[in-house]
């Protein structure tokens, strides 16, 4: 398949800051072929050598066709923003890594409870189809915030994403876990899917518009932005670059929510983590103080969140993978490492998986040796390893250490065992440890999503670019193979 040509991944860049190379191996070709043959109206009888699909994959698109097209492209205000739709598929869902929204409710309150009177402000950028900003406000309304103590901005590049927003009616590949309640409550059934209320409609503002071209002029500043998984497709100036918009646009005390993948981006910029487990939350240092860029001991880490009744904390949780300006495809080459107290899981897992199988002979080797088993009466197991869990979503990562390694006796064939135990290592610091766990659950799981991305990661702390990102190719292809088997939104397609 032939590469696009270099100008449009130039324009690409400038017109969004987007690296193609980030979107996948000849995903901007396909994209480019595919408007050409929609603005072209090629048959196969007009071009027996290049029929339609042939030019929808960017396999046969001839020379004039590109020449054409990049004519079209920059003089038709309408085709760029018909390529940027193309290039940018919504995935995303309600509740999406939910420990931030758990954060921005009982911080959001807190706030409000310090300053009465004050309108707590919050940005969606990107916003996709809607479900993150959707489920700021709901988040905000369960924490018994009126309508009038709170406003949420959204905005995203894809102009298919903010009418599918405004539209307010998603299928049911848009609410994935277990904790679903919120649906009955702020949800109609309708025979096209499920439509959001009124209530929580009105709280958000939807408009269209460029990141940089948005932030640079205005002048509004946040209590706290969602702008989570999106500068992992920037290059490296683009990143700074809307790193510093972001932060000229916070409060003082602020927080911006980023995606797991992109912790070290915001270190880069001497951003401070919260130290809120799994929620990837960063404030700007205070005045003469200096940026943690090291993980938080055990003992520094807060006590996980009191969960919303409808959105419940567990350590395997929501995706890592998100969108471009909201509605992209799903994952790039992982752009900076993780912080090592901060990484999360993706496609959601609900609660933990039965039992594989028997325990295999070499498992319980790279758990402590003596690790003692489970000694409760009537405790098994996977009720030792949901403890864990807990636990280390509380931040007590050595007693959580100590279950999941007794449960691990018994569920050495359960790939999220050994995925916890890693995940607890890492944040610990003990990259090697980790690393072990993380290749076990992998064995057990080939496809196992989170494992992947938080292997990855590590393999890029340490140098390894190249294995980072056969790891994140393989997280990607997981991912898409967990949004194909969902039912499709009514407001879009999966990457």
């Amino acid at each position: 398949m032939r590469q696009a040509d270099p100008r449009f991944a130039a324009w690409l860049l400038d017109e969004t800051g987007i690296d193609a190379e980030s979107l996948g191996a000849n995903a901007l070709a396909r994209a480019v072929g595919a408007r050409a043959a929609v603005a072209f109206e090629v048959q196969a009888d007009q071009h027996p050598a290049a029929t339609r699909k042939d030019w929808t994959s960017g396999a046969a698109l001839p020379e004039w066709a590109y020449e054409a097209y990049w004519q079209r492209l920059t003089s038709t205000p309408a085709e760029r923003q018909a390529l940027i739709d193309a290039l940018v598929v919504p995935e995303t869902w309600f509740f999406r890594e939910r420990e931030a929204f758990a954060a921005l409710a009982r911080l959001g309150a807190k706030r409000l409870a310090a300053q009465p009177g004050d309108v707590l402000r919050v940005l969606s950028a990107p916003c996709s189809s809607g479900e993150e900003p959707y489920s700021a406000a709901m988040a905000l309304l369960d924490a018994g915030l009126a309508h009038e103590q709170f406003a949420i901005d959204a905005i995203d590049i894809s102009a298919q994403s903010i009418a599918a927003a405004a539209r307010g009616v998603y299928g049911r590949n848009a609410f994935r876990g277990d904790g679903l309640a919120f649906r009955e409550r702020y949800f109609e059934a309708t025979p096209d899917g499920w439509r959001i209320a009124a209530t929580v409609r009105r709280a958000v503002t939807f408009e269209r518009a460029n990141l940089f071209d948005w932030l640079a002029p205005h002048p509004v500043r946040y209590d706290f932005i969602f702008c989570r998984n999106v500068l992992i497709y920037f290059d490296r100036a683009s990143q700074d670059r809307a790193i510093d918009l972001l932060c000229a646009r916070l409060t003082a005390g602020g927080m911006i929510f980023v995606g797991p993948a992109e912790t070290g981006l915001m270190m880069r910029h001497e951003m401070v983590s919260a130290h809120i487990p799994l929620a990837f939350g960063f404030r700007a240092p205070e005045p003469g103080a200096t940026a943690d860029h090291h993980p938080a001991s055990p003992a520094a880490v807060p006590p996980a969140l009191t969960p919303l009744p409808v959105t419940p904390l567990p350590v395997l949780a929501a995706a890592a993978a998100a969108p471009v300006f909201g509605s992209a495809p799903v994952f790039a080459p992982l752009a900076t490492p993780l912080a090592a107290a901060a990484r999360a899981p993706a496609p959601p897992r609900g609660s933990l998986r039965p039992l594989h199988g028997a325990p295999a002979p070499r498992a319980a080797a790279v758990v402590n040796a003596h690790a003692a088993p489970c000694q409760s009466a009537g405790s098994t197991p996977e009720a030792a390893l949901a403890d864990a869990r807990r636990l280390a979503d509380a931040g007590a990562l050595d007693e959580a250490e100590r279950l999941a390694a007794q449960a691990a006796q018994a569920l050495a064939q359960n790939p999220d065992t050994w995925y916890l135990l890693g995940l607890i290592a890492d944040a610990q610091g003990r990259a090697a440890v980790a690393l072990a766990h993380y290749r076990k659950a992998i064995y057990l799981e080939p496809s196992h999503y989170e494992a992947l991305t938080h292997l990855a990661a590590l393999l890029e702390v340490q140098g390894d670019a190249e294995g980072a990102r056969r790891l994140m190719r393989r997280a990607q292809r997981a991912a898409q193979d967990t949004g194909q088997r969902g039912e499709p939104d009514a407001g879009g397609s999966h990457a």
